[in-house]
């Protein structure tokens, strides 16, 4: 069972009640995770987010305060909920990162990181 409880915060406009679940975690506490598991990541403080890279360097959105995250796309339809930075990572980080390197290597060829370019 979590030990983060859902908190009812509102009602939409389509009259859905809308709940939050707080993970308690500081963008420190987050940042020195990051840094001891070296993964990479950016910061948007303005957006209490966290652009965190998998192996296969697929940037993943992290919200520190509540949990949420989705893979970074250019339509933000979904989120999905770990109780934090820890079950992040240890869950869902690099849960494809296997199949995301395979398809880059199929995709790109067997080439090295530096010589990869971004097909927008």
């Amino acid at each position: 069972m979590s030990k983060h409880k859902w908190e009812y915060v509102r009602t939409n406009s389509k009259g859905e009640a809308i709940f939050r679940k707080d993970t308690g975690q500081t963008l420190t506490h987050c940042l020195e995770y990051l840094k001891d598991k070296s993964i990479e990541y950016e910061v948007i403080e303005s957006a209490t987010m966290i652009i965190i890279y998998s192996k296969a360097d697929r940037p993943y959105m992290y919200y520190w305060t509540t949990g949420r995250w989705s893979p970074r796309k250019r339509r933000y339809t979904k989120h999905f909920h770990s109780d934090g930075i820890e079950d992040f990572v240890e869950k869902y980080l690099n849960k494809y990162a296997e199949e995301h390197i395979q398809e880059d290597k199929e995709r790109y060829g067997d080439v090295d990181e530096d010589s990869k370019t971004s097909c927008g």
